[in-house]
């Protein structure tokens, strides 16, 4: 999905709408971190949610095929939408995607 973005506040940011209301009351209730060198068949996984973290070396699911990968996982407080906000690296570029859990 295609993000969209409310109003930008100086020294804040854009506000990220949810791709299913369009509301801008999104909450980040987990973060996982994908971090390896280029086209390096492993690296390191970790996991920061809900008061606990949890590393390993599992790469599966990272967003970018070749290198580094965040996701956060949000949940919107005006409806049951729980996107996944991802950014990965490919060939020099950085791509920003909304996903579905």
């Amino acid at each position: 999905m295609q993000p969209t973005f409310d109003q930008y506040h100086e020294g804040f940011g854009a506000e990220l709408e949810c791709p299913a209301c369009k509301g801008n009351h999104l909450h980040h209730v987990k973060v996982e971190v994908f971090d390896r060198s280029e086209d390096q068949p492993d690296g390191l996984h970790v996991v920061v949610g809900h008061q606990d973290v949890h590393v390993d070396k599992i790469l599966s699911g990272n967003p970018s095929s070749r290198r580094h990968g965040p996701k956060i996982f949000l949940e919107c407080e005006q409806c049951d939408a729980k996107p996944v906000l991802v950014v990965a690296q490919h060939k020099g570029q950085t791509y920003v995607d909304l996903r579905t859990q």
